[in-house]
């Protein structure tokens, strides 16, 4: 899977302007994904955002600028499908009414056992009702989940959406877990991937690669992967590809166009960081001279690709962890492209 994720979001969950319309509005999200296309990409990730309120909610609901409609989605399959491109349906779970946490913490709060069943009965609702769009619409992957680290433990719970998902969408399912790396975060709310029993549920193992690599700005592409395999995290992924016997999909991975970005790719503070595209590029390419062709490797998804730039302002285009126009496409292509 040579992946790119393909995002559209409205976090303020508030109309946009006419010359950026509504999420995966096709005036503009055809011609980018075209745009992706060109790189070799042969899948993309397609995310759909619901909400709850805080972590203390139970119930999940779509919001009516934040959440992609259907016919957005369905349109972006085809378009996707038409290209050349298979594409991976991922719903995420956000919070709209807790800025003091993210979706990781959701299940934190809970101290009953009438809360965990009215959230997973409100998930399973949700979820059901995107793998039943998946199977309509051809997408040909699933996600089941999306870093929702404070509900894994519950085996049973997971089981089951795992189970019912199966009744109706008969592609491949996949669940997106974060590693031991998340800033911001409770370390108790980490190692996600290592905690999770029920893998062998799923088809693949998605995991995050946001992994800080040396202690030094602009390290050169030969300590960067030395990083990779010494730090442990090549051996981490083999293990788990041992031990369940599934293929492991780096799900998400990404490095800002900021010096440092090695140390610590999830840093959030872009604008704040000198430019330097160059160690972005380096990045890229050390993860893909260190993870590819490894026989537990399914793919790699770079975050992020987006679906409407003209929402992106340039200022904080030019340092995110968007590729495109940077030397960062160029590796894609270079590894893309390539037979």
């Amino acid at each position: 899977m040579k992946g790119i994720h393909f995002d559209d979001w409205n976090k303020s969950n508030t109309q946009r302007p006419p010359n950026v319309g509504p999420l995966y509005n096709p005036a503009q999200s055809d011609g980018s994904l075209k745009n992706l296309a060109a790189t070799g990409a042969n899948w993309v990730i397609l995310n759909v955002q619901v909400w709850q309120e805080t972590i203390s909610s139970t119930n999940i609901t779509l919001a009516q600028y934040a959440t992609a409609s259907d016919e957005a989605l369905r349109h972006m399959i085809e378009l996707g499908h038409s290209l050349g491109i298979r594409v991976a349906l991922q719903p995420m779970v956000a919070l709209s009414q807790d800025p003091t946490h993210v979706w990781i913490h959701i299940g934190t709060s809970y101290s009953t056992e009438t809360q965990w069943q009215e959230w997973f009965a409100s998930y399973r609702e949700m979820i059901m009702h995107y793998a039943t769009l998946a199977q309509n619409a051809g997408a040909d992957m699933f996600f089941i989940g999306h870093e929702l680290t404070g509900t894994v433990h519950r085996e049973a719970d997971w089981r089951r959406v795992a189970q019912e998902v199966r009744q109706v969408y008969k592609g491949p399912i996949i669940y997106e877990a974060t590693t031991n790396y998340v800033p911001l975060v409770p370390l108790s709310l980490t190692d996600e991937d290592l905690q999770i029993k029920w893998w062998d549920a799923l088809d693949y193992i998605g995991v995050l690669g946001y992994f800080p690599l040396t202690n030094k700005n602009n390290p050169t592409v030969e300590e960067l992967k030395i990083a990779w395999v010494e730090k442990g995290y090549v051996s981490r992924f083999e293990g788990l590809w041992q031990k369940f016997q599934k293929p492991i999909i780096i799900s998400e991975i990404g490095y800002g166009s900021v010096d440092g970005t090695n140390r610590s790719p999830l840093n959030n503070l872009y604008e704040s960081l000198p430019l330097d595209l160059q160690e972005q590029a380096d990045c890229y390419q050390a993860a893909l001279e260190v993870l590819w062709g490894r026989p537990w490797l399914k793919g790699i998804f770079w975050f992020q690709w987006p679906a409407i730039p003209v929402w992106w302002p340039p200022d904080r285009m030019i340092k995110s962890s968007v590729p495109c126009g940077k030397p960062a496409e160029e590796i894609i292509k270079r590894f893309y492209l390539s037979q």
